[in-house]
């Protein structure tokens, strides 16, 4: 048949990688079937990404070949395993149901969101086969990211225009209603950008995991994976732009820390270019003096502009009561401390998932059980001063609480063992990274710096969020493992 033609088959999943692509910015769609009201991790990117996975799944069949299997996946493989093992030790637990939450209901809503997970990352393993794929997907990535820009820009105008001159009338609120309507939630109280995704932190995550390591390694290794020379610096700008407005704490030292480290393993050798750069108009036989006077002027204008965004985004930045607080808080001891800038509620969740990895170290207690033990796991400090606790322990709360802490869940979840087969998935990643670094081939070494950012970045975000169909967590390990089987 001409409709399962090859050909045509290959075309119609690009497209559907195409839409896959330019749809990741938006997080929590409020249309997206089969999942949970009180769900807010709606990735609009499933819908396309869900038919193309059954699609390649069917180009396997054909092609008498399972291209879609990595062996990378084996950690992986191993550690479903072990959860599967929870699981079933979490039924003889038996723990009591909350509100109307059973354990085989979240266990179930556990592993749809495992699998969730699962198709951002065998996806792009299969559609990101060499260096054409990879500007493929890197175009059309980039269209998803002017979506945030431009979406964002939409809010700044709310937040100090329209907002501000028609308060109570409906065009003040018009921006808010469009995004209620489409997506979870709608604009941030306290003027902080979210663009298409649910909240700021959520922008600046996936900008740190999606978008940024692909800008930051096109500048840094001097790879032009598109013919506009100006397209890397301006969407670095733009990326640090979005990160900067979203206000996000997390956000913003998590890119820093991760941007140095990557520096630290890849940019000596743009240092030494850089230096030599700035140096080459006081050279000697640089005679012509109009020249050697614009060269100057150019390097100077440069400078300028990068120490003012500097100066600038930290002046921002500090005039900001939730991120100053950082800073600004008199407590001595470090648990008053964190709950004086307002990161209580993260340790008092983390604490409570502690608890419960103490109390069943091994196998833990079943995927997506956690909750079911978390009342009794809060610590005592935790009861008091804390709104979003108290919200939490209120009769009329009817929301199921958990982690937010990837590292911490699994533990609680899977035990020790179960915790570990996920790291050694992660550090089995970050060799491939380290080995497409040593390579000669430019393109390998512009892979291997954005997937280095994107690496850093993925295990710093485990520390704040703990959902498993987050797409920022997989996508770009899909797109690392699909292009590390090239050499040399």
């Amino acid at each position: 048949m001409k409709l399962l033609a090859p050909e045509r088959l290959h075309r119609v999943e690009r497209f559907l990688w195409a839409l896959t692509l330019v749809a990741v910015p938006v997080t929590s769609f409020r249309f997206i079937p089969f999942i949970g009201a009180d769900s807010q991790v709606r990735p609009l990117s499933l819908i396309p990404a869900a038919p193309l996975l059954f699609l390649l799944v069917f180009r396997c069949f054909q092609r008498h070949r399972f291209f879609i299997w990595n062996n990378s996946f084996l950690p992986l493989l191993a550690f479903v395993l072990v959860a599967l093992l929870s699981s079933a030790v979490g039924f003889f637990l038996a723990p009591e149901n909350l509100y109307n939450y059973t354990y085989a209901s979240r266990l179930l809503r556990a592993w749809v969101t495992f699998g969730v997970g699962l198709i951002f990352l065998i996806v792009p393993v299969a559609m990101n086969r060499d260096e054409q794929d990879l500007k493929f997907t890197l175009k059309w990535l980039y269209v998803g990211l002017v979506g945030h820009v431009i979406w964002s820009l939409v809010q700044l105008l709310h937040f100090y225009v329209l907002a501000v001159y028609f308060d109570g009338q409906p065009l003040g609120n018009l921006v808010d209603l469009i995004q209620k309507t489409v997506m979870m939630a709608g604009v941030s109280p306290n003027r902080r950008i979210s663009g298409l995704a649910l909240e700021p932190s959520w922008l600046a995550a996936q900008v740190m995991t999606v978008y940024l390591p692909w800008v930051f390694a096109s500048v840094l290794v001097g790879y032009q994976w598109d013919k506009r020379r100006w397209l890397a610096p301006v969407s670095l700008a733009a990326c640090g732009g979005l990160i900067l407005f979203t206000y996000s704490r997390s956000g913003v030292l998590s890119v820093v820390g991760t941007m140095f480290l990557t520096f630290l393993f890849t940019g000596w050798g743009w240092l030494r270019q850089a230096w030599k750069w700035l140096l080459r108009p006081f050279h000697r036989d640089d005679s012509v003096l109009v020249r050697q006077i614009m060269n100057v002027t150019m390097r100077i204008a440069l400078i300028a502009v990068i120490l003012a965004g500097l100066v600038g985004g930290s002046y921002i930045l500090s005039k900001n009561t939730y991120f100053a607080s950082i800073w600004q808080s008199d407590k001595k001891d470090l648990t008053s401390y964190l709950v004086d800038i307002y990161a209580g509620p993260r340790l008092a969740f983390a604490w409570a998932g502690w608890t419960i990895f103490e109390q069943h170290p091994w196998v833990g207690i079943g995927l997506g059980a956690t909750g079911l033990y978390f009342y009794q796991a809060l610590p005592d400090w935790s009861h008091f001063n804390i709104t979003e606790i108290s919200q939490l322990l209120s009769s009329d709360n009817l929301t199921y609480p958990n982690t937010k802490d990837l590292y911490v869940r699994l533990l609680a979840e899977t035990g020790i063992v179960g915790f570990w087969l996920f790291i050694s998935f992660y550090l089995l990643l970050l060799g491939k990274v380290f080995a497409l670094l040593r390579s000669r081939r430019k393109e390998l070494v512009f892979l291997g710096t954005a997937s280095l950012l994107a690496w850093f970045g993925i295990v710093v975000l485990g520390f704040t969020q703990d959902s498993f169909a987050m797409l920022n967590i997989w996508m770009p390990l899909g797109i690392l493992i699909g292009m590390a089987n090239l050499r040399a």
